[in-house]
């Protein structure tokens, strides 16, 4: 097994709550941390123990003359340095910093799961970096001295099990390993001198290149928070690459390394199949079984003890919820597929909502809830997806009356505003703390409180509902204060 060797990571943040945790995660990994909780101590370490910082995690809140200057500082005298920023928002703060050389930034109310998947990414584009700047000074050396050192470099190149390919200024291939031509079926007879976009088949790959050269940096730090992955013939493949500089600076190509990541390409489109398949198998028996409970529920056949009605009455509502959860999953998938729109139609939906609301007005119902509904006259028709608005009707009207307590009020409207129809539910339930509304709309992400764990839900919901609006160009806002309730607003233009 391959192990790979740990980094070198100093936290600097003066919350020790949040440094000490960053801390514990990063060591439990077997990296080596060093701490620091102001700037000017962070960047004595940088400077006066060189080999001791591979990536920086950052605070962007610490008094003093502030992350920001540091980040200016060490892009000038320690550039190899890459520092990942955190904050209480990843607001606008976070983002100049990323435009001066920070790669990513991670919220400051991460979860462990949040916390790797961010770190992660930063720990392969270090080493992906670190492997590059080698690549780049050897391309750089080889550039003045091909005669004597050619064939040493080229024997470099080929030991790369991962395709490499350089290019000029003019993105012409100039050079690439044995292993490129071997991916792409290069020789140089056809390949030297000729267009990257001619000799690979990628409609992506040009313009990674031009943006790598032209950002004057590498394309992992301008392309935070995409994936740069390309797709040629059969194959998957994650792109790095890197500018290519004379002496002087000035950019005179691009090195791009391709890893081939179609095996775990396919094997996650194998679980999500799988998936599908599951759930489509579990829906109708399951709907046969919920008939069938509830047709003995209701004393259809036979008289039943108070005991026995109960217990029936818990599988009657377990079976109910392994059905949305089942539904949930095919609708999530629909969505991943880009198939939230199954028959665009002209819609009226105001008769969709009042339908939608006087289903479920039996489960505010038995909670105790009183449920309105206000839709304005003479709406006009909404060019969309029936399953789908419904859907997202379904959802939120669900929600509202799942987490609000007996005695509360929901109350949903559908009125016209502005340009577009606007779909609004107010409920006056438990809320959502502030940490977690940029974070609902995640696929299985749940609020764990004291008072939500009892109740359901596949965590899917609101990710389904964000999918689905998204699909008709529709935007989806929530305001909420805990103790306090929650309004969800759904803007859907009417010229879509």
């Amino acid at each position: 097994m391959l192990i790979k060797p740990s980094i070198n990571i100093l936290v600097v943040e003066n919350d020790i709550t949040i440094l000490q945790k960053c801390r514990e995660l990063l060591l439990n990994e077997g990296h080596r941390v060093r701490t620091a909780e102001s700037v000017q101590e962070a960047l004595n370490i940088a400077q006066k123990h060189p080999g001791d910082v591979d990536i920086m995690l950052l605070s962007l809140e610490l008094p003093g003359w502030g992350g920001m200057t540091l980040i200016n500082t060490l892009q000038r005298t320690r550039s190899e340095i890459l520092i990942m920023v955190m904050s209480a928002n990843c607001g606008e703060e976070a983002i100049e910093a990323i435009h001066a050389g920070a790669y990513d930034c991670i919220r400051k109310t991460f979860t462990t799961d949040r916390f790797w998947t961010k770190m992660n990414r930063a720990i392969e584009a270090f080493r992906l970096r670190r492997q590059l700047d080698i690549l780049t000074r050897q391309r750089q050396a080889a550039l003045t001295r091909v005669q004597q050192d050619g064939q040493t470099f080229l024997s470099v190149l080929n030991s790369f099990t991962d395709a490499l390919v350089v290019t000029d200024w003019q993105t012409n291939i100039v050079l690439f390993n044995e292993s490129a031509a071997s991916l792409f079926n290069l020789t140089e007879e056809k390949a030297i001198g000729r267009p990257v976009s001619i000799c690979i088949e990628s409609d992506e790959l040009l313009s990674f290149f031009l943006r790598a050269m032209k950002s004057d940096g590498a394309l992992s730090t301008l392309m935070s928070g995409e994936e740069p992955v390309i797709k040629t013939g059969d194959k998957t493949l994650r792109v790095h690459l890197d500018p290519v500089k004379n002496k002087a600076g000035a950019v005179i190509g691009a090195v791009a390394l391709f890893h081939d990541v179609t095996r775990v390409d396919a094997m996650d489109q194998l679980r999500a199949d799988f998936l599908s398949m599951v759930s489509h198998e579990l829906k109708s028996p399951l709907s046969s079984l919920l008939m069938q409970i509830s047709v003995v529920v209701d004393g259809l056949a036979g008289e039943l003890t108070p005991k026995q009605t109960d217990l029936l009455g818990k599988a009657k509502e377990k079976t109910k919820g392994m059905i949305t959860l089942v539904n949930d999953i095919l609708d999530y998938r629909r969505i991943q597929e880009g198939k939230s729109i199954q028959k665009a139609e002209a819609l009226n939906l105001g008769e969709i909502l009042q339908r939608t609301v006087d289903l479920m007005h039996m489960s505010a119902d038995e909670k105790g809830i009183s449920m309105t509904c206000e839709i304005a006259e003479g709406l006009p028709s909404f060019n969309g997806d029936r399953g789908g608005m419904e859907a997202i009707f379904v959802n939120l009207i669900s929600n509202a009356i799942k987490y609000t307590p007996k005695g509360g009020t929901v109350n949903v409207s559908l009125k016209k505003a502005g340009k577009d129809v606007e779909f609004k539910v107010t409920d006056t339930g438990i809320g959502i703390p502030e940490e977690d509304i940029d974070q609902i709309f995640e696929k299985f992400y749940r609020i764990k409180t004291d008072e939500t764990r009892s109740i359901s839900g596949s965590g899917l919901g609101l990710s389904i509902v964000k999918g689905i609006a998204e699909a008709h160009n529709s935007s989806i806002h929530v305001e909420s204060e805990v103790g306090k309730g929650a309004t969800f607003v759904v803007s859907m233009p009417v010229g879509y």
